[in-house]
This record gives structure tokens, sequence and C-alpha cells, in this order.
């Protein structure tokens, strides 16, 4: 049974990141602002692909007593970082003016969630890279 668990949650995975991929369409380029356009929707697949690795590996090999080892805080940092990222994809089309230095913000952000995502789990004694 814990099988077949596994593979519906893989496959659930694959299905959100798969749908994230087509939204995102990252073969899709703007050419006047080619490569922070590739770096805001690459970095955000990267983010997400981290993240749903991370909550797999979390729910089945992760540590059995979680809610002792998560402070507060870093429980609601975890929080505000999963929608940070997909509120910057999500806005991306309504901001006209600075849309350069916006993709380019958003690349950075995606890309140090990720590390800090990475980072954090890295401290447990299971979760080794």
């Amino acid at each position: 049974m814990e099988t077949v668990f596994h593979f519906i949650l893989m496959v659930v995975f694959l299905i959100i990141y798969v749908l994230a991929f087509i939204i995102v369409k990252p073969f899709l380029l703007n050419y006047k602002r080619l490569i922070s356009t590739i770096s805001l929707k690459i970095s955000y697949l990267i983010y997400l692909a981290t993240l749903l690795i991370c909550v797999y590996l979390f729910m089945f090999y992760g540590p059995n007593d979680i809610e002792n080892k998560l402070s507060e805080i870093f429980f609601f940092v975890l929080l505000v970082c999963l929608f940070i990222p997909n509120l910057g994809i999500l806005f991306r089309r309504n901001i006209k003016v600075h849309r350069v230095i916006y993709n380019y913000l958003f690349s950075a952000i995606n890309l140090s969630i990720t590390i800090f995502i990475i980072y954090k789990l890295d401290q447990f004694d299971w979760f080794i890279f």
C-alpha cells in the first residue's frame, strides 16, 4: 500500500511540474528581454523542482519528530518562501515598466529561496547532498 502511495504522489508531483512547465512556457522567448526572461523562467522551474523533490523526501524519509525539529520562525519563513516565487511568476505579465529589473530580481529571489530550502533541509541528519 505504501508503494502505491509513493507512486501516486510521484505522479501528482510530475503532473504539477508539467503543468507549471506548460504555463511558464520556457521556450517561448521575448526577444526584447531575452536573457532576463530565460533567467526568470529557468530559475522558477529549478525552484519548483527542488521544492517538489524536497517535499517528497521530507514526507517519506524525513524524521518522525519533525514538529520538534522545526522552529516557528523557520516554518513561517518556509511558508512565505512557498508563495513568493509563485506570485512572482504569476504577476510578471502585469509589469510593463522595468520588466528586465523585475525578471532579474525574481530570478535572484527564486535561486535564493532554492538555496535556502536546500541549506535548511541539509541541516537534518537524513538529508545529504
